[in-house]
C-alpha cells in the first residue's frame, strides 16, 4: 500500500475527498511503516481529519503539542513570538531520541560550528532543518500538512526514517503567520457548503480585502525577514539565529492552474552576494524532490519565475548566512476544490505534495549532512579570510528614535554595532562620537551587512520578481558613509543610544517640542487630544530653555502654552514630563523672547488641530497600502483611525474628518467625487496616493496631473491622431509603427520598462510644512511604478521634486531615469480651504521606509498649513 494513502486511510474519513486524493498519492516508500499506535492521531485529538476541513492555528497547535507530550521524538520548545491578534507562535524540535536527549549541547554546538576558530568537530553533529509552513495565511496546505508530517515523524517504524532523524535536527515551524491563517480558514470554511463548489468563480475562492495572505495589519510577512517590524519576524529571526540551521524550508503556495515548483529558482537572478556552492547545493536537493515527485507523475518546474535576488524572503535570507534557503509553491486549491486547467485539484491533494517534499527534503538534509555542516563553516572561514577592513558610520540628526530603531534591526541579524570614541570626518560629513554609530566590516554577519548597505545599479537580469535594492540607510534617511572607512576608533555602544531620562522644569511660559525626533508625532496626537494649545514654528529660533540654556529649533517646532487666561491642565503637563522621562527632546522655555528667529509669540507660529483620519478601506483598495497607514498610525503614531469601506463611503458624513486617505481609485461609487470636492473644499486635506488614483481625480475633475510620456508613447499618441486625420498618407502613418520583434521577447521587453522597487533621490523643500522635521533636502524616496509627473504649475507647490540624477540604486531603464530627473515626487493642490495632496509614491512603504513616512505624518498634523502661495 502507498505511503500517503495509507496514513490518509489511517486518520482521514473517507469522504468522496479523502476517496479521490488516494487516487492521486503515490508511493514515496516501497512499503507502508508499521505505525506506533501509542501515538495520537490528529483526528482522535481534534476530531478533524486532516484535509476534511481547514484548521484553524488553535487545532494545529492543540495537536502538535498532544504529540509532543507522547512521543520521545518530538519536544515543545515554546512560544517565540506572539501576533497581533494574540495568537501564539510556537516551534517543536524533531529528531531522535538521543538527540533530543543532548538538545541543549547540540544547540549549544550552533555557535561554534559558525566560528573559524572553535574547531568544533562536525561529525558528531547533526544537521539542522528549519522547516517553515504558510507565511501566507491563504496558502494553506503547508500549515495543514504539519499534522500529518509531525504524525509520520513520530509515529513511524521505519528503519530509514529512524536513521534520518538521527543525522538531522527539525526546527518545526507549523505556521508563520496564524492571524492570517485563520482569517483565511474562517472564510473558506464559512463559504462552503455541503456539496463544495468547484467553480473558481465561487465565493469560497474569492475573499474580500484584507485576505488572508496578509498578517493583522495586512503586511505580507515574507517580506518583512529585512526589517522585521512586526513581532511574528521578530521571533522568527532570533529564532533561526538561535539555532543556525544548515536548511531553511520555505512551503508556499501559488495560483491555481500552475504546476508544483522548488528551488532553484532562475539562475540569472541569484543575488550576487550568495555562493555559488550554495545554489550547487540547492540543486542536490531538488534531485530528491524530483525523485518523489516523478514517481507518483506530479508534473513540476525548477528555474524559471522565481528567483534568489532579494535577501528579505525566507528562501533567501539564509542564503547569506551559510544556510540553504528552499522554496516551494504548490498550485492552490483556495479552498475545499477547484477547477484548473490541468483538471480537480481538491485541498487534500495539494496536503499531499507538501507532505511529499517535507519527507524528501529530511531525507536529502541527512544523506548531505556532512557537505551542508562543511559548508556552513567554509562560509564563515572564508568570510574570515577575506573581509575587507573598515567601518560604515551612520547618524540621524536630531533625531535618537529613528537611529535606535535602526540599529535594532541591524542586531536583529545579530550585526554588531559599536560606538565612536571620537568624532569622524568621512565623506564631506561629520559624525558627532555621541550621535552616531560605526558597524565593523570584520564580523561574522558581513555579507548580510553588505547586502543591507550596498548600492546596485548594474545588473546581469532587469528582471525581478520583488524589488531591486532595498539599501537600509536611505530607508532611514540617514547620513552615513557609502564605502568602509578605516582609522576609526570605536568602543562600546553601551546605553549610548539607550534612553536617557531627562528632567523638565516647571515654565509659566510653554514648552518646546524638536518635531525632529520620530516619537514626536505620538506626544502631539496625546497633547492635542488631552486639549493641549499647540503651535507649530514656520520659521527656525534659537530660544532660552530651562534645562540647555540656549537651543536650536527648525522649521516644525511645536511650542505648547496655555490659553489666555488659563494655566496648562495637569494631563498635558503629565505627558509633557512623561515623554521627557522617555528622552524625548523636550524644553521647558525660560523666556518668550529669542535670541534668534521669531519670538515665541510671533505670528509665524500657528495652531494645529487635532487630526481626526479616515482611511479608505475594502473592496477595491489596496490591503497592503492601506494596512501600512493603519499599521503606522495605530502602532507608531499610537492615534485611533476610522477605517471605512469603499462601498460604505457614500453614506459616510465626510465632514465629521480632518483627513481622507486614498490609495486607491474608486471608480465604481456613484457620486463620491463631488463628495470628496465638497470636503476638501470645506476644508479637509485629502491624500492621494499611486499613479491610478491620480489618474482617477484627474478624469474626476478634481485636479490636474501632468504626466511625462517615453518616446514610445509620444509616438503612439502621434499615430493615433494622424489616423483620425481624413487625409493623413500611407507613408505618413508608416513612418510611426514600431519596428518587428520577436514574440518570444514581449513579456520580458514590457518588464524592462517597469520599475519593480528603486530608490530614487528626493529634493524636500525643508521650509514646506510637508518637510518639516528634516533637516537636509535630499530625501530617498522609493519608487514601484514608471509613471513622472511634471511639476505644479504653481513654484511654490512641489514639495518633493526628484534631482537631475535621481536613481540611487536599483534597476531603472535609461529612458525613465530620464523621465523621473527633475519630476513631481509629490505636489500640493489647494482647493478652497482645504488642500489635495498628490503623492505618487508610498512614503511609508512596508513599515521600514522610516526616513519618508514624516511626510505623511506632516500632512496629518499641519494640515491647515497646506496652501499654494500666489
Amino acid at each position: 500500500m502507498k505511503l500517503v494513502a495509507y496514513l490518509f486511510a489511517f486518520f482521514l474519513v473517507f469522504s468522496a475527498q479523502a476517496k479521490a486524493l488516494k487516487l492521486q498519492l503515490g508511493n514515496i516508500l516501497t512499503s507502508p511503516p508499521t505505525l506506533d499506535h501509542r501515538i495520537p492521531t490528529p483526528d482522535a485529538v481534534i476530531g478533524i481529519a486532516v484535509g476534511e476541513r481547514h484548521w484553524y492555528h488553535h487545532e494545529i497547535i492543540r495537536y502538535l503539542d498532544t504529540l509532543a507530550e507522547a512521543s520521545p521524538r518530538m519536544v515543545a520548545l515554546g512560544e517565540h513570538a506572539r501576533s497581533y491578534g494574540g495568537r501564539e507562535l510556537v516551534s517543536y524540535a524533531i529528531s531522535s531520541a538521543e538527540n533530543l536527549a543532548r538538545l541543549d549541547e547540540i544547540r549549544a554546538a550552533r555557535a561554534k560550528i559558525v566560528d573559524p576558530n572553535a574547531g568544533e568537530d562536525l561529525s558528531k553533529q547533526p544537521a539542522i532543518i528549519h522547516m517553515m509552513y504558510s507565511i501566507h495565511g491563504n496558502e494553506p496546505s503547508g500549515a495543514n500538512a504539519t499534522p500529518l508530517v509531525a504524525y509520520y515523524l513520530n509515529a513511524a517504524q521505519d528503519a530509514d526514517l529512524e536513521q534520518q532523524l538521527q543525522n538531522v535536527v527539525i526546527i518545526f515551524n507549523p505556521m508563520l503567520n496564524p492571524d492570517g491563517l485563520d482569517r483565511f480558514a474562517n472564510w473558506s470554511n464559512n463559504h462552503r457548503g455541503q456539496n463544495p463548489s468547484a467553480d473558481p468563480n465561487d465565493r469560497e475562492h474569492r475573499e474580500y480585502s484584507p485576505n488572508g495572505r496578509t498578517n493583522y495589519y495586512g503586511f505580507d510577512l515574507n517580506r518583512d525577514w529585512l526589517a522585521h517590524q512586526h513581532p511574528e519576524s521578530r521571533g522568527r529571526l532570533a529564532l533561526f539565529h538561535e539555532w543556525k540551521p544548515n536548511v531553511q524550508l520555505d512551503f508556499h503556495e501559488q495560483g491555481a492552474n500552475n504546476h508544483f515548483f522548488f528551488m532553484p529558482g532562475k539562475p540569472e537572478r541569484t543575488n550576487p552576494l550568495t555562493p555559488k556552492i550554495n545554489q550547487q547545493l540547492t540543486a542536490k536537493i531538488g534531485e530528491y524532490h524530483a525523485d518523489v515527485l516523478d514517481q507518483d507523475g506530479i508534473l513540476y518546474f525548477t528555474e524559471e519565475n522565481y528567483d534568489d535576488f532579494f535577501i528579505g524572503k525566507g528562501s533567501t535570507y539564509p542564503d547569506l548566512f551559510g544556510t540553504v534557503g528552499i522554496l516551494f509553491e504548490q498550485p492552490s486549491s483556495r479552498g475545499a476544490k477547484q477547477n484548473t486547467i490541468n483538471g480537480l485539484l481538491e485541498f487534500p491533494a495539494t496536503i499531499a505534495n507538501q507532505f511529499r517534499t517535507s519527507l524528501s527534503s529530511i531525507k536529502a538534509v541527512a544523506d548531505l549532512k556532512n557537505e551542508l555542516l562543511s559548508y556552513q563553516r567554509n562560509h564563515y572561514v572564508d568570510r574570515a579570510k577575506n573581509t575587507q577592513p573598515g567601518y560604515f558610520l551612520a547618524s540621524a540628526d536630531g533625531d535618537a528614535s529613528r537611529l535606535r530603531e535602526f540599529v535594532r534591526i541591524l542586531e536583529g541579524h545579530q550585526i554588531q554595532v559599536l560606538g565612536l570614541a571620537q568624532d569622524v570626518n568621512a565623506e564631506g560629513n561629520i559624525f558627532k562620537a555621541d550621535q552616531s554609530i560605526a558597524i565593523p566590516l570584520d564580523q561574522p554577519s558581513s555579507q548580510y551587512l553588505l547586502t543591507l548597505w550596498n548600492r546596485q545599479l548594474e545588473f546581469e537580469e532587469n528582471v525581478f520578481y520583488d524589488v531591486s535594492t532595498w539599501t537600509l540607510p536611505l530607508a532611514f534617511n540617514l547620513t552615513h558613509t557609502v564605502r568602509p572607512v578605516s582609522k576609526v576608533r570605536t568602543q562600546a555602544l553601551d546605553n549610548r543610544l539607550a534612553v536617557q531620562p531627562r528632567a523638565l522644569s516647571e515654565s509659566n511660559i510653554g514648552y518646546l517640542i524638536d518635531w525632529r525626533d520620530a516619537g514626536m508625532p505620538e506626544l502631539a496626537y496625546d497633547l492635542l487630544e488631552a486639549g493641549a494649545n499647540i503651535r507649530v514654528a514656520r520659521s527656525p529660533f534659537t530660544a532660552q530653555t530651562n534645562e540647555q540654556g540656549l537651543v536650536e529649533f527648525g522649521y516644525g517646532a511645536l511650542f505648547v502654552s496655555a490659553e489666555l487666561g488659563q494655566s496648562l491642565s495637569d494631563e498635558v503637563v503629565s505627558l509633557l514630563r512623561e515623554s521627557a522621562k522617555k528622552g524625548r527632546p523636550i524644553y521647558s522655555a525660560a523666556s518668550a523672547y529669542t535670541p534668534q528667529g521669531i519670538d515665541l509669540g510671533s505670528r509665524g507660529f500657528e495652531v494645529i488641530k487635532l487630526p481626526k483620519v479616515l482611511l479608505v478601506t475594502g473592496p477595491g483598495i489596496s490591503p497592503y497600502d492601506a494596512g501600512e497607514y493603519w499599521h503606522l498610525l495605530d502602532r507608531k503614531v499610537n492615534m485611533p483611525i476610522t477605517m471605512v469601506d469603499t462601498y460604505r463611503l457614500g453614506s459616510i458624513d465626510l465632514n465629521a474628518y480632518t483627513h481622507v486617505v486614498l490609495t486607491d481609485p474608486l471608480r465604481s461609487i456613484s457620486g463620491i467625487s463631488k463628495k470628496l470636492d465638497a470636503f476638501v473644499q470645506a476644508g479637509g486635506v485629502l491624500w492621494a496616493q499611486g499613479d491610478s488614483t491620480l489618474d482617477w481625480l484627474t478624469k474626476e475633475g478634481l485636479t490636474q496631473v501632468g504626466w511625462r510620456e517615453t518616446s514610445a508613447q509620444t509616438q503612439a499618441a502621434k499615430l493615433s491622431t494622424m489616423r483620425k486625420k481624413q487625409d493623413s498618407n500611407y507613408e505618413a502613418v508608416e513612418a510611426l509603427l514600431p519596428q518587428r520583434k520577436p514574440f518570444i521577447d514581449a513579456n520580458d521587453n514590457a518588464a524592462f520598462e517597469l520599475v519593480r522597487g528603486v530608490i530614487l533621490a528626493g529634493d524636500i523643500d525643508i521650509t514646506h510644512p510637508l518637510g518639516y522635521g528634516f533637516t537636509k533636502p535630499t530625501l530617498p524616496m522609493f519608487r514601484t511604478n514608471n509613471r513622472f509627473m511634471s511639476l505644479s504649475e504653481n513654484a511654490y507647490a512641489t514639495p518633493i521634486e526628484y534631482t537631475p540624477t535621481p536613481l540611487l540604486s536599483g534597476y531603472m531603464s535609461k529612458e525613465n531615469q530620464t523621465l523621473a530627473a527633475n519630476s513631481a515626487g509629490l505636489i500640493v493642490d489647494e482647493k478652497g480651504r482645504g488642500a489635495i495632496v498628490l503623492a505618487l509614491d508610498n512614503p511609508a512603504f512596508r513599515a521600514f521606509w522610516w526616513g519618508s513616512e514624516r511626510v505623511f505624518i506632516n500632512a496629518l498634523f499641519f494640515g491647515s498649513l497646506l496652501e499654494e502661495p500666489r
